[in-house]
C-alpha cells in the first residue's frame, strides 16, 4: 500500500498518466521516450506499490480498471496543483513559467508580416522559462482541445462561438475563389457568377466558410478541413474553392492558380484568439498581449 509519495512514485504516476492518455503501452513509447518493456515494468511496479490493478493490457486491448480511472483523476489533480504551485512561486519572482499548449489553423506563416512569429519573438524576449507546444488543428479540434484542457490557446476561424470559451478578434484576411490552370474556367476570359457557382466545389469541413460565402454552390464534390488539403484538391483541376489570398499568392505568381470573380465573390474572414474564460496563467496572459499588440487589437 502506498502511504507516502516519493520522487520515484511521482515518476511512476507520470508514466501511468501518459499510458492512459495514449490508450496503451505501445502508443506511449514515443511521448515517454521509453521502450515497451520499461513502461510495462514501471506500471507493474506502481500497481505493486498501490496494491491493485490500474489497467487491463494485452492482446485484448487497453482499458483502465475502475480504480485506475479514479487514480487517473487524482493524478491530474495532483499534477495540476504542482504546476500551479510552481507557477505561483516563480511568478512572484517575476519569471513567466509553465507549459503553453497552442493549437493553430494551418498556414498562418504566409500572413503578411508574419504576425504570429513576430508575437512569439516578443514573448520569448520576456523574462520567461516557458515550454511552448504548437500543433496544427482544425477549428473544431481547437475548440474541443480547449474544452478538454488539452490546449490553452487556439488561433483560427470560429463560426459558431461556444459560450464556454472566450474569443478575441485578431486578424482579418481575404478569402477568394480559385481554380487551377487545368480547370476549364482558367482560360475563360470572364467566367460569370453562374458558371462559377455551378462548378464542382470543395466544401470546408467547418461552418465559417458556408456562413460567409457569397455563393451557394450545389455541387460539393469534396470536403477539406485544412488549407493545404484545399489547395491540393484545387490543383487537381477538378474542383474550385476558397483560399486566403495571401496563401494562394505563390501559386498565382507561378501561373498555377487563378482567382475567379474578383472582389464581388470574395469575403473577409476573422482569425480569433480562443481561450477558456479568464485565463489564470501569467504566461498565457503575456502571450495574448503580444499577439494583440502585433495585430493592433490590444486595448
Amino acid at each position: 500500500m502506498l502511504t507516502n509519495l516519493s520522487d520515484i512514485d511521482l515518476k511512476l504516476l507520470r508514466v501511468f498518466v501518459a499510458v492512459a492518455q495514449a490508450q496503451g503501452v505501445s502508443a506511449a513509447q514515443e511521448p515517454l521516450q521509453m521502450n515497451q518493456s520499461t513502461i510495462s515494468t514501471h506500471l507493474s511496479t506502481l500497481e505493486t506499490r498501490l496494491g491493485f490493478r490500474l489497467c487491463q493490457r494485452g492482446r485484448s486491448g487497453f482499458m483502465l480498471t475502475p480504480k485506475g480511472e479514479r487514480i487517473l483523476i487524482a493524478c491530474r489533480t495532483l499534477f495540476s496543483a504542482a504546476r500551479d504551485f510552481t507557477r505561483v512561486s516563480q511568478s512572484l519572482n517575476g519569471l513567466l513559467t509553465g507549459d503553453l499548449q497552442i493549437g493553430l489553423v494551418d498556414n498562418l506563416a504566409s500572413l503578411p508580416g508574419s504576425p504570429f512569429s513576430q508575437a512569439l519573438k516578443q514573448f520569448l524576449q520576456r523574462r520567461q522559462d516557458v515550454q511552448l507546444h504548437c500543433r496544427i488543428c482544425s477549428p473544431g479540434e481547437i475548440e474541443q482541445g480547449l474544452l478538454n484542457r488539452q490546449l490553452d490557446l487556439g488561433i483560427g476561424y470560429f463560426g459558431q462561438q461556444l459560450a464556454a470559451l472566450a474569443y478575441r478578434p485578431w486578424l482579418a484576411e481575404t478569402q477568394a475563389v480559385y481554380c487551377s490552370s487545368d480547370h476549364p474556367l482558367f482560360t475563360q476570359p470572364n467566367p460569370g457568377r453562374e458558371h462559377i457557382e455551378n462548378a464542382r466545389w470543395i466544401q470546408r469541413g467547418y461552418l465559417l466558410a458556408q456562413q460567409l460565402c457569397p455563393l451557394a454552390p450545389t455541387d460539393l464534390g469534396a470536403v477539406a478541413f485544412h488549407m493545404e488539403s484545399v489547395v491540393h484538391l484545387i490543383l487537381s483541376g477538378e474542383y474550385i474553392g476558397y483560399l486566403p489570398t495571401h496563401y494562394a499568392a505563390r501559386w498565382v505568381e507561378r501561373g498555377e492558380l487563378r482567382q475567379l470573380g474578383g472582389p464581388p465573390l470574395s469575403y473577409q474572414a476573422t482569425l480569433s484568439l480562443a481561450t477558456r474564460p479568464q485565463p489564470a496563467e501569467d504566461a498565457l496572459t503575456a502571450l495574448l498581449e503580444d499577439l494583440q499588440r502585433q495585430s493592433g487589437t490590444l486595448s
